[in-house]
């Protein structure tokens, strides 16, 4: 049976601001936490992760897709303890979470001090890593144009986040654009000056079995990076290339993410491999 293909979209009050969650689908349990774009309404992986038999909850971080901004995010620690209390909230506690980009640096941060937060990890091209002979690609550093090209194969496919709806007004579009200047914001925060926060010294705490997906033409982390990842962490259980597939991979291939998913989750819904 598919599942629903109904999205919902609540706002949840977690420490000082209000953060925008995303729910879809019927059947087994699964978290998504996005990358540098966010979670924009209609987002293509909450549909496929739908129509493969998963329920997905995806809360959007502070600053991201309308979630509100708030000022006390001032390091990776902040962002974890943050983290910690929206799986509570949102009763993704224990549960499978597929995290991709700067939303995978985070949850492994937590996976790291917490290892009950998650059953599993299901994680796109993570960042977190550094490596001085294969440095990872800062797309802040260059245009919008620019970035949107570094992120996806396929520029077209997050257009609902960087371009301008049809039909809106002149007020909806000045809120429309700041939202995507503040979700822009506080990517560019979580990895400026570079995405290393010491994570390579607590990785050996990750307990958690972890899936890794990394897209073939991953033009901001090098797909060296896989085989970096799948040494350092300590249980890895399987890991996947992505074709025709940039750094956000679930924008260019929110299907074949979904399929792995679902195979990964397994039919319990407990995070156990099919």
């Amino acid at each position: 049976m598919a599942g629903s293909d109904v999205i919902t979209m609540d706002r949840l009050p977690i420490g000082t601001g209000d953060i925008v969650v995303h729910r879809a689908g019927d059947g087994n349990p699964v978290g998504y936490l996005h990358g540098m774009i966010g979670t924009p309404p209609g987002a293509p992986i909450l549909t496929a992760l739908s129509a493969a038999d998963l329920a997905v909850t995806a809360p959007c971080l502070p600053g991201f897709t309308g979630s509100d901004v708030t000022a006390d995010k001032r390091s990776i620690h902040d962002w974890l303890f943050h983290l910690s209390a929206v799986v509570d909230a949102t009763g993704l506690a224990g549960t499978p979470l597929v995290a991709s980009s700067i939303g995978a640096m985070v949850a492994l941060e937590l996976a790291a001090v917490r290892p009950d937060a998650f059953s599993q990890l299901i994680l796109l091209a993570p960042l977190g890593l550094w490596d001085d002979t294969e440095p990872i690609t800062d797309p802040y550093a260059t245009t919008l144009s620019a970035q949107r090209r570094l992120l996806t194969k396929d520029p077209t496919v997050t257009a609902m986040f960087f371009d301008d709806p049809e039909g809106m007004t002149g007020d909806e579009l000045i809120e429309y654009g700041v939202a995507r200047y503040e979700t822009r914001t506080s990517a560019a925060s979580m990895v400026w000056p570079i995405p290393d926060h010491g994570l390579s010294q607590r990785i050996h705490r990750i307990t958690t079995p972890v899936t890794l997906l990394w897209g073939a033409e991953d033009e901001v982390a090098p797909i060296g990076y896989l085989d970096r990842w799948r040494q350092a962490l300590p249980n890895v259980v399987a890991t996947h290339t992505i074709a025709d597939a940039g750094h956000l991979i679930e924008w260019d291939q929110p299907d074949a993410v979904a399929r792995i998913v679902a195979e990964t989750v397994g039919p319990s819904g407990t995070g156990t491999p099919t």
